[in-house]
């Protein structure tokens, strides 16, 4: 990654002024990536712009610096302005607008197994659990601020894609980035406290419908279930109220991977996948168009909802076959 952090350092003494994106339908660490940069930036004294296709989801209000995000502009930054994209596994992953610039990104920092490298410079780590610690290193090495509203936002990026520091990934060096960020500012009960026990009412009901049409298959190694616009409808809840939900499933000790389908407008089906370990998600995923990590993976697909369904069945039930399963 040397010559690239190199690249990047150059960059930021030849521009002054940058523009952040992430991935559409943003997680912690979509957002955490992109306001932590942009504030260690702001810091620097640099003009800095933050854009998502989806804009901000009400249940990262509590955020430093939300007021920076702006949903992408039909219309593209000029040539002065270098473009940065965190933790988004494919440049279509940035959405349809920021598609439309027909501008590479200058800079691609990410922690996908799957991202083939679109940007000019390209600082990719697979083996780090969160493009936020990727990002805390990349602070420190360029000799960037990290503010206490930066380092805020980097831990939520930390905390979210670690699953609280429980998965594969978080090593003793995740653990360091963590005590880095808190000496800096971060609070964790705070923050804990601000994402996982914020819920409304009307998820919480999501959650119960959800729980109520769950299935469990392959012996109970595979848990799994559809999201439909009558489940939102009833329950009253958003579409972006669902974070965390495949979670619930992984409680179950018997489950090796859970996933969960959701119906979206134009006839596509979001497929979110999660594995403990015995099966590569992202393998299965990146067969069908997706991709993302071997724990963690996603899907955008035009088949029908229950062709894909048994596509799924099939091909994790093979896989654990596969390993004695």
């Amino acid at each position: 990654m040397q010559p690239h952090l190199d690249h990047f350092r150059a960059l930021l003494a030849e521009r002054d002024r940058f523009c952040i994106l992430s991935h559409i339908r943003p997680d912690g660490d979509a957002y955490g990536s992109a306001l932590g940069l942009a504030l260690s930036l702001k810091a620097f004294g640099k003009e800095v712009s933050v854009y998502n296709e989806d804009g901000l989801l009400w249940n990262y209000h509590f955020l430093p610096g939300k007021e920076c995000i702006e949903k992408t502009p039909a219309a593209a930054p000029g040539p002065d302005v270098a473009i940065i994209a965190v933790d988004t596994s494919t440049q279509e992953r940035l959405g349809e607008t920021f598609v439309g610039w027909n501008r590479q990104p200058d800079v691609n920092i990410d922690h996908h197994q799957s991202n083939p490298g679109f940007g000019r410079i390209n600082l990719i780590d697979a083996e780090s659990p969160a493009c936020a610690q990727i990002l805390y290193d990349l602070i420190e090495a360029a000799g960037l601020p990290c503010p206490p509203e930066a380092a805020t936002n980097l831990y939520v990026g930390l905390m979210t894609d670690t699953g609280s520091f429980q998965y594969r990934h978080t090593t003793a060096h995740t653990f360091e980035v963590a005590a880095g960020l808190v000496s800096r500012g971060a609070d964790p009960t705070a923050i804990a406290q601000r994402f996982y026990q914020s819920t409304s009412v009307e998820s919480f009901n999501l959650k119960r419908e959800v729980l109520g049409v769950t299935k469990f298959t392959h012996g109970n190694r595979v848990a799994h279930y559809r999201l439909t616009r009558e489940m939102y409808a009833k329950s009253g809840a958003r579409t972006d109220e669902v974070e965390n939900f495949l979670e619930q499933l992984q409680v179950v000790g018997s489950v090796e991977v859970a996933f969960m389908l959701e119906e979206m407008e134009g006839g596509k089906t979001r497929v979110s996948l999660r594995s403990r370990g015995t099966v590569d998600v992202n393998a299965i995923a990146g067969g069908l168009g997706g991709g993302g990590h071997r724990l963690a993976a996603g899907i955008r697909s035009s088949l029908p909802p229950d062709e894909l369904e048994a596509l799924l069945l099939r091909q994790i039930g093979e896989a654990l076959a596969a390993h004695g399963g």
